[in-house]
């Protein structure tokens, strides 16, 4: 799998650009500031719809345009698929396979892969709760459409009785409705989220021993407030133990949106006790971890992107990056310098939003 072409209209600094790539290794040169890091950005959305950046349409759209558009070429072996997406600043969405609407975004999940690392990536470690389960969602998400479809049910679900539990007069019986489709959806995504996290810890361990030198041991722990594996009643159980203080702070508070989890390296968590080498060394373990079990999931490599990453690593962790620059994994880094690497590499020059390939 690998994306021939990628058209850009309205795109964060760009106003219309199309660029063809080549499968293997794709670097983006220029000065900071001029589109580098839009252009992976806008590559990550064609995978899933979100931008890792940011929630909010409006920020992608070009200072002087009313909507973005993007259209992406790829290639799965003899067949070539279409992927349209478009944002107006009112909020309206489209998005297209192949000519065909979607109904869900959801429906996308699957087609184009991506592992995207950036040096903000350090915030899985020292940020918030909010950061961590943002990324589990987008990257199990872009396996499963069925977890998509699931995690949005709930997230549909939650608003509705949060939005009841603020009101003044509110309906025991529509609470309770809430209620039960909640606990009917939270089994699902822990479960997913603890199996992906546990094979995603076995990876990552593999990676960091071996950037370690084998003198610390990683382990992602999922820090649930909703347990995998509780039937449906004591989910439920769960839901009734909180009804009160519900009331008094008006706002669900246990379920798949209060989880969070945690980097533990030695027992210790990394958050409070690791030194930024270390954070940064065991993101570097969890992303090179996503490669192989997105591989392990679909049985193919997923889309590379590297932002300005390799001046933020020391030799040892940038030769193990560098070994995933081959021909297996198509790879997109953007570098104020040229790569120093023996893997061929097609350049291409970025400057106030206009690509110049293979200068």
């Amino acid at each position: 799998m690998h994306l021939n072409s990628i058209s850009l209209k309205g795109w964060r600094n760009y106003q219309e650009e199309k660029v063809y790539f080549s499968p293997g290794i794709n670097l983006f040169l220029g000065n900071n500031g001029q589109g580098k890091t839009n252009l992976l950005e806008a590559i990550y959305f064609l995978s899933c719809g979100q931008s890792p950046r940011t929630s909010k349409i409006e920020e992608l759209i070009n200072l002087s345009g009313k909507y973005f558009y993007l259209k992406g070429e790829i290639c799965r072996g003899e067949i070539i698929h279409a992927i349209e997406m478009g944002g107006a600043r009112d909020g309206r969405r489209a998005n297209k396979i192949d000519g065909i609407p979607l109904q869900r975004l959801a429906e996308v999940s699957g087609l184009l892969n991506t592992v995207f690392f950036m040096p903000e990536d350090l915030y899985l470690v020292k940020g918030g709760p909010a950061s961590r389960r943002r990324f589990l969602d987008l990257e199990i998400g872009q396996i499963s459409k069925g977890y998509r479809y699931t995690l949005g049910n709930y997230k549909k679900y939650l608003r509705e009785r949060n939005a009841l539990l603020k009101s003044r007069v509110q309906d025991k019986i529509l609470l309770q409705v809430l209620t039960e489709k909640l606990a009917d959806l939270t089994g699902p995504i822990v479960e997913r989220r603890n199996e992906y996290l546990q094979k995603l810890s076995i990876l990552a361990r593999l990676k960091h021993r071996k950037l370690s030198g084998n003198i610390e041991e990683l382990n992602l722990k999922y820090n649930w407030s909703i347990e995998p594996g509780l039937s449906h009643q004591e989910i439920l159980e769960r839901y009734a133990e909180t009804r009160l203080l519900e009331q008094r702070y008006k706002s669900t508070l246990v379920g798949p949106h209060k989880d969070d989890f945690s980097f533990i390296i030695n027992g210790c968590d990394l958050k409070a006790f690791g030194s930024q080498g270390q954070q940064r060394t065991a993101v570097l373990s969890v992303k090179l971890a996503e490669i192989e079990l997105i591989k392990a999931e679909t049985n193919k490599y997923p889309l590379l992107l590297l932002d300005d990453v390799f001046s933020e690593l020391d030799e040892d962790r940038k030769a193990l990056l560098l070994e995933y620059l081959t021909d297996r994994v198509q790879t997109f880094i953007s570098s104020a310098e040229p790569l120093q690497t023996k893997a061929k590499v097609v350049p291409y020059w970025i400057e106030a939003g206009r690509i110049s390939e293979r200068i």
